[in-house]
């Protein structure tokens, strides 16, 4: 079993932050802009190699941190959100499924959006652990887009509240397996380092009031695709 890995945070705002977000927004735009100027990449190959892209980052991070010695059950396991997303994403760009994609839209773009503008690297930042950080977060925002914009994706109705039902039965898992290995998945155990606004309250009063934010962001996410679904709520 490798060490414990101490997290990292990079400030809002700062040089390094700046440099990362927008060098990842911008391969964000490049990739999925590319199909439309370039018809050999409209081939649904093309959605394969980012998928396949996402794989590899995944086994990477853990390759790289088993190797430095720092690969454990408690920081390790694919249980964060977002972590699940990027399997969920993989998943989705080799065989689409309505109900998969809506985890991702959801989960990945509010998962997506939070881990760029407040950075929280919970097995550091050193080495391939940055760099891997960006793609995987980044990816799910690029997935998301990519579905939108090239696999005519869009939520069904009332998909953020069945959605956010589905977030609860994984933060139930994610709590029996923190209690089990002694971890903090989904930050249940303890408060994130990182300062976030929507982080109010210690524990556990911080986890009731990003039920709400969860819930909260879920619909918003759903607006842009009411008027298609011919409702605003539902």
């Amino acid at each position: 079993m490798g060490k414990y890995h101490p997290p990292a945070i990079i400030e809002t705002f700062s040089p390094l932050w700046w440099e990362a977000t927008l060098v990842t927004l911008l391969v964000i735009a490049l990739i999925v802009l590319l199909p439309k100027y370039i018809k050999p990449l409209q081939h649904k190959m093309y959605g394969w190699s980012i998928g396949l892209i996402m794989l590899a980052n995944t086994i990477g991070e853990n390759i790289y941190n088993y190797v430095n010695g720092y690969w454990n059950l408690q920081q390790n396991l694919p249980i964060h959100l977002c972590s699940i997303s990027s399997i969920l994403c993989v998943v989705v760009m080799f065989n689409y499924k309505q109900r998969l994609a809506e985890c991702v839209y959801y989960w990945g773009l509010a998962g997506g959006i939070q881990s760029l503008l407040t950075p929280e690297f919970t097995v550091g930042m050193e080495g391939f652990n940055f760099i891997g950080y960006y793609i995987s977060h980044g990816g799910l925002i690029l997935v998301v887009i990519y579905m939108i914009v090239h696999l005519d994706f869009k939520p069904r109705s009332k998909s953020w509240l069945h959605i956010f039902g589905y977030t609860q039965l994984v933060a139930l898992s994610a709590v029996i397996i923190n209690y089990l290995v002694g971890s903090n998945y989904l930050f249940l155990a303890e408060k994130p380092i990182v300062k976030n606004p929507l982080l109010i309250g210690d524990w556990p009063y911080y986890i009731i009031v990003l039920e709400f934010v969860a819930v909260l962001h879920f619909w918003v996410l759903y607006l842009p695709f009411a008027r298609k679904n011919k409702t605003v709520i539902a």
